[in-house]
């Protein structure tokens, strides 16, 4: 088995997220490039302005965040972890309002779920509320264990790799024709980068990245499979919108 240095498992998590944001800009670029297709009027409104702000200096931080632990500034990294906190505690909020304010139009915002003319039901454009909040727990969790390198930059990359990397993954898909599967399983690769890292560096996986990652693909799979087709998830969907 090959060696890997305690650097070189530092910079894994810079790798990973500089993929993640690559991945973001060539999931969302389309529709910022052309927005032709887009289903909603320009200017963007306050609420989506505001998220995407959020979400991108929330990356951004999180980039900056691991390539100062990987370059031994800790203390840096500790001071400004403060803000993380902070930005993650307005993307829970602004995140479900922008949701709810775009399900009151009916439409998919970039054009790329939902085809121009088309519309969604309240309980179709929510679901993605329910990645708001596990990835509010697994942040706020992350914080709790912050003097637990171990576990809290396994928390906090699952933050990443589980329920904010949903939304780019289903817009990314969403550029072709693809089998319903497809995003399960891509969502399973995602999930899958930790606990391979632990195996290929340590030998073993970390209980976060294995049973982590197992709990937040089976938050996923409960929520669509036994929560969203329900009359009662339907009901409060519409509820919201009013």
């Amino acid at each position: 088995m090959r060696t890997t240095t305690r650097s070189d498992a530092r910079w894994f998590y810079v790798g990973v997220v500089s993929f993640v944001i690559l991945f973001t800009l060539a999931a969302f670029g389309p529709s910022l490039i052309d927005p032709s297709n887009r289903a909603v009027p320009l200017p963007l409104t306050a609420w989506v302005q505001t998220h995407t702000a959020l979400s991108t200096a929330w990356l951004l931080l999180f980039l900056a965040q691991t390539t100062l632990v990987a370059t031994g500034r800790t203390r840096i990294h500790r001071r400004i972890g403060i803000a993380g906190g902070a930005i993650a505690a307005a993307l829970v909020v602004t995140g479900p309002a922008m949701m709810i304010e775009e399900a009151r139009r009916g439409f998919d915002l970039s054009g790329d779920l939902v085809p121009r003319g088309s519309s969604q039901t309240a309980a179709a454009a929510l679901i993605v509320v329910n990645a708001f909040v596990l990835f509010g727990l697994l942040v706020a969790g992350a914080f709790w264990y912050r003097r637990r390198p171990d576990v809290h930059k396994r928390l906090m990359m699952l933050a990443i790799l589980g329920p904010l990397i949903g939304a780019p993954l289903a817009h990314f898909v969403g550029h072709w024709p693809v089998p319903g599967f497809v995003l399960p399983v891509a969502t399973i690769a995602f999930l899958a980068i930790q606990p391979l890292h632990d195996r290929i560096v340590a030998g073993r996986v970390h209980p976060v990245s294995l049973w982590g990652g197992l709990l937040v693909f089976a938050w996923f799979s409960v929520f669509f499979v036994a929560v969203a087709p329900t009359e009662g998830w339907n009901r409060f969907a519409e509820w919201l919108v009013r």
